[in-house]
């Protein structure tokens, strides 16, 4: 049983991403399991790597490192050729661009940028979910009252679960659209009571996640409020 691990540098992905890393990586041939993480603090002092590095860990009786990076090369592959081609902007300001009719932007990029994109998002007229973790507790109230003085909703920071107009966002479930709408602060919970709801033959109109720290009494609940 041999164990392989892969660094690859400045490749920040958001966590739905990389549960899809690992499914994919684990059912790789000679693979029994994989993991596919960013660098945290507890695995920088392990592997040398920091915050925006892709860390992806397999274990298994055969590994190949040229299948596991050929694998994540064909998964985080952009799209290209024919006329179906995802257009993928570089850029908030390109995508809208791409989209003026857009009204909601989600944000998934590292702590330290996250706030900043937020704000340009709001800046131009946008609702915002706001996925990535890592921000300051300061941004947080800055970015919450400049969506209130601007009649938006900011949901996050670490804004994992949401379904708006019918769509699940991060990591909610599809289920039955109705009259039922939720505001939750944490995105297990919410994912639990909307599953709740569909098994029981009701239907959720909104479930609005807020960020695990809008209840505090420094944010004061202003998504929640909103």
């Amino acid at each position: 049983m041999g164990v392989l691990v892969i660094v690859a540098r400045d490749s920040y992905h958001d966590s739905v991403l990389l549960m899809r890393l690992s499914r994919a990586i684990g059912e790789l041939p000679g693979v029994d399991d994989a993991a596919v993480v960013m660098g945290t603090p507890a695995n920088r002092d392990l592997a040398g790597v920091g915050p925006n590095d892709l860390v992806i860990a397999a274990r298994g009786p055969a590994l190949e490192r040229a299948a596991i990076q050929a694998e994540l090369g064909r998964l985080l592959a952009p799209a290209s050729g024919g006329e179906a081609s995802e257009i993928r902007p570089t850029s908030l300001r390109a995508a809208l661009r791409s989209h003026p009719e857009a009204n909601f932007v989600l944000v998934s990029v590292p702590g330290e940028y996250a706030a900043a994109e937020a704000r340009h998002a709001l800046a131009a007229g946008r609702h915002v979910m706001l996925f990535s973790d890592n921000v300051p507790l300061e941004a947080e109230i800055a970015l919450k009252r400049q969506a209130a003085a601007a009649g938006l909703l900011l949901m996050g920071p670490d804004c994992g679960t949401a379904i708006i107009n019918g769509l699940p966002l991060g990591f909610a479930n599809a289920v039955r659209r109705g009259s039922i709408g939720l505001v939750g602060a944490a995105g297990t919970g919410t994912q639990e009571v909307t599953s709740l709801v569909h098994r029981g033959g009701g239907g959720i109109s909104q479930a609005i996640g807020t960020g695990g720290r809008d209840l505090s009494e420094a944010v004061g609940g202003a998504t929640m409020l909103a």
